[in-house]
């Protein structure tokens, strides 16, 4: 990064309180006008509404104003699913789903109220929550919606026969050249059958190519086309004793997007090099994927290459090891209040176990999605020394973190800071952001979002292989 650009994305206090003050204003002077409206006509429910949304993070004041339009109509919808999501925040998610129950029996003509009460059964009951994400298509076919029911059903279906048959029935029923949650869930069904079937996969994106127009998308689509036809004639090439033919169809695979599984490609090409009598190289690619994104098929890949260069499974650990060594860097040191009675709480106090550092936000969706696969997988390894601490970047948000965190039973050591503490000395400018620091309090890796079972899985082994150190 040059120095323009890094003078373009520094963090510039002035600008942004500027920016804060000029908001603060202009919300005071709408909410004046809405409030003038709420009393020239008290009859009309959505103006109580319209203040909830101008309340802003005053999560209290909001509700008071959702109760008021509740009052003033009993079924208007929308108040009932804003409701939901403080309830959420409170940890209250009996409340939570009262509400949207409520929310889609007022409107059962809005797929929308369906889903988001579909979607949050995932907190007591995850299987029946896919069951009525797939329902969403079924009630409301032809709706983007429906597409999105069927997309996160999929997406959340732990085996892969299961996440096969949502992602055809997505594909077949809500058209991907028509709706857009279709479309991304065709790029994670790609992701899926590459690993396992790479004929399907290349048929996946033929299929694809006809259908997309937008000239970005059919980019997207010929590189993954590419890609599945590579890993295909490779291996019969490989079948065929051409193993160098073999080593350079798969090198001309252009670089995978960060979100795709990057296991097979990294195994065919350790494979291909293998048969042509390079097992160093086969092992050394291998190693370096291993380091950054490990997982159980990569490793099992790794350790069966380094048996003919005489490898013991201890050596293979040894060798990721000296690679994640190479990028480490020193976590930023911190010490920070935590809840609820600001003992302050230094990364120092950590040394010797391994520290996800998270930093989220009560209201925040994508923070809140993650947090039960973050459970379970403290759950799995807190006995052998690893912790979870949640830096809460939104001050206006105190009162929640606390209720949410405890009424869901997640045990992780809650702590306040700010967005612009959290840009500043980690660089977090989205959230939810996730580090994981090694006992000598070190950054080995950036998990990114970690919320799919593929994901939890390759931070569980990223969780071990510091422990196991």
């Amino acid at each position: 990064m040059n120095a323009t650009t890094q003078a373009a994305f520094a963090y510039d206090p002035q600008k942004r309180a500027g920016d804060d003050a000029a908001r603060k204003k202009a919300e005071a002077a709408l909410k004046a006008e809405y409030e003038k409206w709420a009393q020239a006509q008290p009859g009309n429910a959505v103006y109580q509404w319209a203040l909830s949304k101008l309340a802003g993070k005053d999560w209290n004041a909001a509700e008071q104003y959702l109760r008021k339009a509740i009052a003033i109509n009993p079924a208007f919808a929308r108040p009932y699913q804003d409701l939901s999501l403080i309830a959420e925040l409170r940890g209250d998610n009996t409340q939570r789903l009262e509400h949207l129950k409520k929310a889609a029996d007022l409107n059962p003509t809005d797929p929308s109220y369906f889903f988001y009460y579909a979607s949050a059964m995932k907190s007591v009951d995850q299987e029946g929550s896919r069951r009525l994400l797939q329902e969403v298509a079924t009630k409301y076919p032809g709706t983007e919606r429906g597409a999105q029911g069927l997309y996160w059903a999929a997406y959340e279906t732990p085996d892969v026969a299961g996440k096969r048959a949502i992602y055809e029935r997505l594909r077949r029923e809500f058209a991907p050249e028509k709706f857009s949650w279709s479309e991304s869930g065709m790029s994670d069904y790609f992701d899926v059958l590459i690993g396992v079937d790479p004929t399907q996969a290349s048929a996946l994106a033929t299929d694809m190519i006809g259908r997309i127009t937008a000239k970005s998308e059919q980019k997207t689509w010929q590189d993954q086309s590419a890609y599945a036809a590579a890993l295909a004639e490779s291996s019969a090439l490989r079948a065929k004793g051409d193993a160098a033919a073999a080593v350079k169809r798969l090198d001309g695979v252009k670089t995978l997007r960060s979100y795709m599984d990057q296991a097979p490609l990294a195994i065919a090409r350790a494979a291909a090099l293998e048969a042509a009598g390079q097992v160093q190289a086969a092992y050394d690619g291998l190693a370096d994927v291993v380091a950054k994104t490990p997982s159980d098929a990569l490793i099992a890949a790794l350790t069966a290459t380094g048996r003919p260069l005489k490898k013991s499974p201890a050596e293979v650990a040894a060798d990721v090891l000296t690679l994640r060594e190479a990028g480490a860097k020193p976590a930023p040191e911190f010490s920070l209040p935590d809840y609820p009675d600001g003992k302050m709480v230094s990364l120092a106090d950590y040394r010797g176990k391994v520290v996800l550092v998270n930093f989220w936000y009560p209201s925040c969706g994508p923070c809140r999605g993650e947090f039960p696969t973050l459970q379970r997988v403290l759950d799995k390894y807190k006995s052998r020394g690893f912790e979870i601490l949640s830096l809460n970047v939104l001050p206006e948000e105190h009162d929640f973190v606390l209720p949410y965190l405890a009424k869901n039973r997640f045990t992780f050591r809650p702590l306040e800071t700010t967005t612009e503490w959290a840009e500043k000395i980690y660089g977090a400018r989205g959230f939810p952001t996730n580090v994981l620091v090694d006992g000598q309090g070190r950054i080995i890796f950036k998990p990114g979002i970690i919320r799919s079972p593929r994901e939890q899985r390759t931070f569980e082994l990223q969780v071990e292989a510091l422990l196991t150190r």
